[in-house]
């Protein structure tokens, strides 16, 4: 096992950091439509009723 020392290991996860925070979107999938699974909104509703099942179907659509 190759020694690293704390500053080169700092330093090279620091630029592969960097270096992903610089890729495009597209590749990442977002021009083509795709949600990461962080950006959805999750909705339950227990013993809403009438009206609050209709809020729940108009809600659906947000994703």
């Amino acid at each position: 096992m190759k020694n690293i020392s704390r500053r080169k290991f700092v330093k090279a996860t620091a630029l592969a950091g960097a270096a992903f925070s610089v890729v495009p979107s597209t590749v990442m999938g977002k021009s083509f439509g795709h949600t990461a699974p962080s950006d959805k909104l999750n909705i339950a509703g227990v013993g809403v009723g009438g009206m609050g099942r209709n809020n729940l179907r108009n809600m659906s659509a947000e994703n």
